[in-house]
């Protein structure tokens, strides 16, 4: 089976298909070009359990898939679903260290979601520029400022503590 199978086959559940295309794409065997080129062919649930899957084997620390996978995150953080949103913006989270000279439109989108009514998607951004912030090409940019008003202004906890840590952290430099 391939990606667009199992994503569209009703009979596999959602954890099911998750853990199908993790496999898939760690076994070598998945045509990302592809796929990419036809993701539009999904509706946002499927991208949703599809991006899921990315962010888990990004979340990984060997993990190390190509810039392609940015990409493609990258154009969901401005989705209208806010499962795509929050797992675009983990997905560029987990690789920005890879590839820190090429966040500069992620950023833009997550910061435009640090205002969402979402709490799952101003986590989710969060959670991103918390990593992005961080990197030597950032830590001394406005970037560091920004996040810090975010911080502020943010009254949910969870997406407050994401901030805390990363201006800890570039304190503590």
């Amino acid at each position: 089976m391939d990606a667009f199978e199992i994503l569209k086959d009703k009979s596999i559940k959602k954890l099911e298909a998750r853990k199908l295309i993790i496999d898939l794409i760690n076994s070598g065997s998945f045509s990302s070009d592809d796929f990419f080129d036809r993701a539009d062919e999904l509706n946002e649930k499927q991208t949703a359990t599809f991006l899921e899957a990315v962010e888990s084997i990004t979340g990984q620390k060997e993990s190390c898939l190509g810039i392609e996978y940015l990409r493609f995150a990258e154009r969901y953080i401005l989705s209208a679903n806010n499962s795509c949103k929050r797992e675009a913006s983990r997905v560029v989270g987990n690789m920005a260290a890879l590839y820190p000279d090429e966040l500069d439109g992620a950023i833009d989108a997550l910061l435009k979601n640090t205002s969402d009514s979402g709490t799952v998607v101003r986590w989710g951004s969060a959670y991103a520029l918390a990593r992005i912030v961080v990197l030597e090409r950032y830590k001394g940019s406005g970037l560091v400022d920004t996040v810090r008003e975010i911080y502020e202004s943010e009254q949910e906890s969870g997406v407050k503590n994401q901030y805390a840590k990363a201006l800890r952290r570039i304190k503590a430099m």
